[in-house]
């Protein structure tokens, strides 16, 4: 989206005065902006070193951090944040008959996978068809941006981010 003035991801270190400073740049040639973060981004700045009971990193909340430390840094030129948490937004959505068929069909050949005998497995639909996958193939690892990548480079470019928060210093090394 040609709206995203700042995206922050796990893959990208950044520093708060990189963050403020791209800030200050994008709010004096817009005087708005918006930033988006992805689930894992930041935890350098505010993790919480927790585990949960199925040994998953638990996260500390760089959303808050980040309204925090802005409406800090904004509040002298007379400046603040608006800060939206997406997990509201999700599930404030009210069903739609597609996501009832789409419920219905995955309940129903859960069920029956489960009483094939299939275990450590779930269920989930590929192209529109209901498979049945591993679960050890679906937990096995992450999906990685590549900060190489044309994909996170154009996200870059679209978002005028300088240099020390697009991971270019990170490749120099």
């Amino acid at each position: 989206s040609n709206l995203v003035d700042l995206c922050l991801v796990p893959e990208v270190k950044v520093t708060m005065e990189d963050v403020c400073e791209h800030v200050d740049d994008v709010l004096k040639r817009k005087k708005y902006m918006v930033i988006v973060v992805a689930e894992g981004a930041g935890q350098d700045l505010v993790a919480t070193g927790e585990k949960d009971a199925t040994g998953h990193t638990v996260y500390g909340d760089i959303g808050v951090y980040l309204r925090d430390t802005l409406n800090k840094h904004l509040k002298p030129q007379g400046g603040r944040t608006f800060y939206i948490d997406p997990s509201y937004i999700i599930r404030s959505v009210p069903v739609t008959p597609n996501d009832h068929i789409y419920c219905s069909r995955l309940a129903n050949n859960a069920v029956h996978t489960a009483m094939r005998g299939y275990t450590g497995v779930c269920v989930g639909a590929i192209h529109n068809v209901i498979c049945i996958l591993k679960s050890k193939l679906i937990a096995s690892g992450k999906k990685q941006i590549k900060v190489k990548s044309t994909t996170w480079q154009s996200c870059v470019q679209n978002c005028h981010m300088p240099h020390s928060l697009s991971g270019g210093a990170q490749l120099a090394r």
